[in-house]
């Protein structure tokens, strides 16, 4: 891509001004690529080129020297617009071709898969030329710009038609757009393409405000009672849109799964009201893109809102508290007989060392997210973690894969606007033009000092509040907590179910061992079955709770008692038959998994 040719040029070919071709001299042969020398994107499309082109076909020079004016001017090809010329030229046996006429061109002589490019001839040339213009525009804020043409090397200096031209003392004028200032963005010209990014933009913009609102209020102490009215109303509103409109009578609310259907309808809903509110935006503008302020507000009111939630989970982890190591309820239950999630969350929860790794990533990327200046470093960490984060709720069915992938997307929001600086660094290998940082315009001194404060006070609140309250968690129920009564595993002694003794039970029926945790409980029974249960336990009323965790299953009451050291009877109805279980503690070897430990020597594996 390249800027307009210089006056110079066009003065050339018009009038055989000194520096044109003779008349009736041949043209260079061909085929020959004119690009803008001082363009980053152009440069590194020239390289690329050459990487590509085995048999040397292609020559080059830069749009700004007089190798390219005479070898234009020797054409009897006019090049359309030329006072407005912003693109790539192929001069090659067929003519002059320009915008996405010679980027397929130049592709498609390349060979295969490059050659697959001409399938782009298909597409109408207005809209090929359409989206070319529009990166031909904004390449220099994009990728950058040199303040000369590039130098071949010695190697390539015979296929580069201006290589001993002296270099112009600066560099050749910009005819195109500059690059406005972020605080007054250039107007994208009236066209379907700028209306239909400044459409979707907008409708990006509205649905994450509407997932993000209302934080943080009713996270911040004593603003609970703010965000209910907001809160109740949506929920009301969208079980009436699951009644309405879908035919679905909402019974489960978002409660430990973040998968419900009120999710799923919840997103439907959100996702309407964001296009309808981004079209109503876009005609009151009448199609202008939106303005630089209103990006940066809300890529920060998103970028906080991300931070925070890393930091808190982040913690979680960290401490370790969000997988506790598995204790007898889960380590009771057969692998086989284990879900996705239950199997996730043991293998998380057997290494504190791996569970506070993983949680470092997320610490960090929150953390670096909370600064302006470090916030693409973080964007790109956060995308990172939250990227193996949503494929572990995939793979393992961690239900809430609608919330992390919401969390990925605003990562990914974050980094758009650093994409191309991206590429330019990581895949061009160029120097990418920095992104001033605009003061907030705050003239008063003790204003100045009053937003400084409450900013140093968010920050303690989202960064360091979590890991308080992680760790006071993990004194009060985790594992540096006291043990939980009953807390153990048990061999059952003897069973009673309907008056029917022991073995005289089906095996499906009978117990053989219990575990039982601070808030699970699981039954082993004879046929090597094991169902994991949640637990609550009242020490006071002497009564058991156990909730199967299917969905919708009805808890079950039980009453316990000690009658002796290490013993535990455990009677009430269970399963609909009247069950009496005398349990005997366990206090054998532990679990292989929890005590096989980190071996830097391993004369075999133990794979088992």
């Amino acid at each position: 891509m390249a800027e307009p040719l210089p006056d110079s040029m066009q003065e050339a070919k018009r009038e055989g001004a000194p520096g044109a071709a003779p008349e009736g001299e041949p043209a260079p042969p061909g085929p020959l690529i004119f690009f803008d020398g001082v363009c980053n994107l152009c440069n590194a499309a020239v390289q690329w080129v050459i990487d590509r082109d085995k048999r040397n076909r292609f020559r080059f020079a830069s749009l700004q020297s007089q190798a390219a004016g005479r070898a234009l001017a020797a054409t009897d090809a006019s090049v359309p617009s030329a006072g407005r010329l912003d693109s790539v030229v192929l001069l090659d046996e067929e003519g002059v071709h320009v915008r996405s006429d010679a980027a397929i061109r130049i592709a498609r002589t390349l060979g295969f898969p490059w050659s697959l490019a001409k399938i782009g001839l298909l597409l109408p040339r207005p809209l090929r030329d359409g989206v070319y213009d529009w990166i031909a525009r904004h390449r220099y804020r994009w990728f950058g710009r040199q303040n000369a043409c590039m130098l071949p090397t010695p190697e390539l200096r015979a296929r580069f038609l201006d290589a001993d031209e002296p270099p112009p003392p600066t560099p050749a004028p910009i005819l195109v757009e500059e690059v406005p200032p972020p605080s007054a963005p250039a107007r994208e010209p009236w066209s379907v393409l700028a209306i239909g990014s400044a459409l979707m933009y907008r409708f990006v913009l509205v649905y994450l405000f509407l997932q993000v609102f209302p934080f943080p209020i009713g996270g911040i102490p004593f603003t609970e009672a703010l965000a209910a009215p907001y809160t109740q109303g949506k929920q009301a509103f969208i079980t009436w849109v699951a009644k309405a409109v879908f035919g679905i009578a909402i019974k489960f609310y978002p409660l430990g799964s973040g998968d419900t259907t009120y999710n799923y309808i919840e997103v439907a809903t959100l996702l309407t009201w964001a296009l309808l509110a981004a079209v109503v935006w876009t005609l009151a503008r009448r199609g202008a893109p939106v303005s630089e302020r209103t990006r940066d507000g809300m890529r920060t009111y998103v970028r906080i809102y991300l931070a925070a939630v890393l930091l808190s989970y982040g913690w979680d982890k960290v401490i370790p508290l969000q997988m506790p190591a598995p204790g007898p309820d889960r380590l009771m239950v057969p692998i086989g007989d284990t879900s996705p999630m239950g199997l996730l969350w043991t293998f998380m929860g057997a290494s504190s060392a791996y569970q506070i790794f993983a949680g470092l990533g997320e610490v960090v990327g929150g953390l670096l997210l909370l600064w302006r200046r470090t916030a693409q470093l973080g964007s790109l960490v956060s995308a990172c973690v939250l990227t193996n984060v949503v494929v572990l709720n995939f793979c393992y069915d961690v239900p809430v894969k609608l919330f992390s992938s919401h969390l990925l997307l605003m990562a990914i929001f974050l980094l758009l606007p650093h994409a191309a600086r991206l590429v330019t660094v990581l895949l061009l290998n160029l120097p990418a033009q920095p992104v001033p940082l605009r003061p907030f315009p705050i003239h008063r001194a003790w204003l100045r000092r009053t937003v400084v404060i409450l900013k140093v006070a968010f920050i303690a609140w989202v960064a360091i509040a979590p890991l308080f309250y992680a760790f006071q968690t993990r004194k009060t129920f985790g594992d540096l907590a006291p043990p939980a009564p009953l807390q153990g595993t048990y061999r059952v002694e003897s069973f009673t179910r309907d008056g029917v003794q022991d073995r005289a039970n089906e095996d499906a029926v009978r117990w053989v061992r219990v575990g039982l945790n601070r808030y699970g409980g699981t039954i082993q029974r004879a046929d090597g079955r094991a169902v994991r249960m949640r637990l609550e336990l009242d020490a006071a009323k002497r009564s058991l709770t156990l909730t199967p965790r299917e969905a919708g299953a009805q808890p079950i009451q039980l009453r316990y008692s000690e009658p002796g050291p290490g013993l535990v009877r455990i009677e009430g109805k269970f399963e609909g038959g009247e069950t009496v279980a005398l349990l005997r503690r366990e206090t054998g070897e532990k679990s292989l998994l929890m005590t096989r430990g980190f071996h830097w020597i391993n004369e075999v594996p133990l794979n088992r």
